[in-house]
């Protein structure tokens, strides 16, 4: 295979998935009018101090009465609380220092995982019962969510409280793998390797560092933003540390992000890190460098076939 056709292959396969990444974007960046179900948009109703989101290339900050959509980013920041709110009811409180992918908290994808996922920090979960509400972590799902749950993810840990209503816990990547039952006022200390034991009430430590905002009901202030749409403040591009959690995340969870972003690998600024780190997301090898990946031609040349064929049989 000549130099030449080598530039082409690797161009035309950059532009097909830039492409691609570009129609994700365009279906992200516009809430109004996509094929989002109108119940699986969340509405901020309650910030206090500051969040940001990413959606395809585009970050912004959050602002009360923004619309957010399934497989947003959000990052709330130090001393931080962000709550959403959806028509059925359930809601998400994001503490500080948290980063979650949203979507509805009844969603399922990735082989009926979870979709709702807290790679850090706290979150405070609220659903009517009946609404089979679940979340996932690393090598960690929560399922059957009734009413309200509280979870903290710090590193390879974490904490599960069932403030009302019950849950089930499952371990992914554990001999202690069964399900575990949580009913209301039960906690969990998840460690990594540790066999998990349920004790009827959450530690002095967890509710020592249990935000504020948590230790109240905070009232539904859906209905106030039904009519009233605020638009995403300050959009941005984004650079390779606002994100570098999410692509040093587990597989299933970091490789969705390489056709969304694969635009970024031709930013110096992003494309020198990213490649730096690859042992950390090795995904990314063949967008960085195809040439290992191209396979020499076997088939031969057009006019070689045509000789063949013009000569007689033996």
């Amino acid at each position: 295979m000549n130099h030449n056709y080598k530039h082409r292959a690797r161009h035309f396969f950059l532009v097909v998935l830039a492409l691609l990444a570009g129609v994700q974007l365009s279906v992200a960046a516009a809430p109004k009018g996509n094929a989002t179900p109108a119940g699986r948009i969340g509405v901020v109703t309650i910030l206090e101090g500051k969040a940001t989101v990413i959606r395809g290339l585009v970050q912004f900050e959050a602002a009360e009465g923004v619309r957010l959509l399934p497989g947003d980013l959000v990052h709330t920041q130090p001393k931080s609380l962000l709550r959403i709110e959806y028509a059925d009811e359930c809601s998400l409180e994001a503490g500080p220092e948290s980063q979650l992918q949203l979507f509805h908290p009844a969603e399922k994808k990735r082989a009926n995982r979870p979709a709702l996922y807290l790679l850090q920090g706290w979150l405070k979960l609220g659903c009517k019962a009946g609404t089979d509400a679940a979340l996932s972590t690393k090598d960690l799902d929560v399922m059957g969510i009734s009413r309200v749950l509280v979870i903290r993810v710090s590193g390879d840990s974490r904490a599960i409280f069932a403030e009302s209503g019950s849950a089930r816990v499952v371990k992914r990547k554990s001999a202690d793998s069964g399900a575990i039952t949580l009913n209301p006022g039960d906690f969990l200390d998840v460690e990594p390797d540790a066999v998990s034991d349920v004790q009827p009430r959450p530690t002095a430590q967890f509710m020592e560092a249990l935000p504020r905002a948590y230790r109240d009901t905070l009232p539904s202030r859906y209905s106030i933003y039904v009519t009233r749409t605020t638009e995403p403040q300050n959009p941005r591009t984004f650079v390779y540390t606002d994100v570098e959690p999410w692509l040093d995340a587990e597989p299933v969870i970091r490789r969705q992000f390489v056709s969304l972003w694969i635009r970024k690998a031709n930013d110096p600024a992003f494309r020198g890190p990213l490649d730096r780190d690859l042992a950390r997301h090795p995904e990314w090898d063949r967008i960085l460098h195809p040439e290992k990946y191209e396979v020499e031609a076997t088939v031969p040349p057009p006019a070689a076939i045509h000789n063949a064929a013009a000569q007689p049989p033996k």
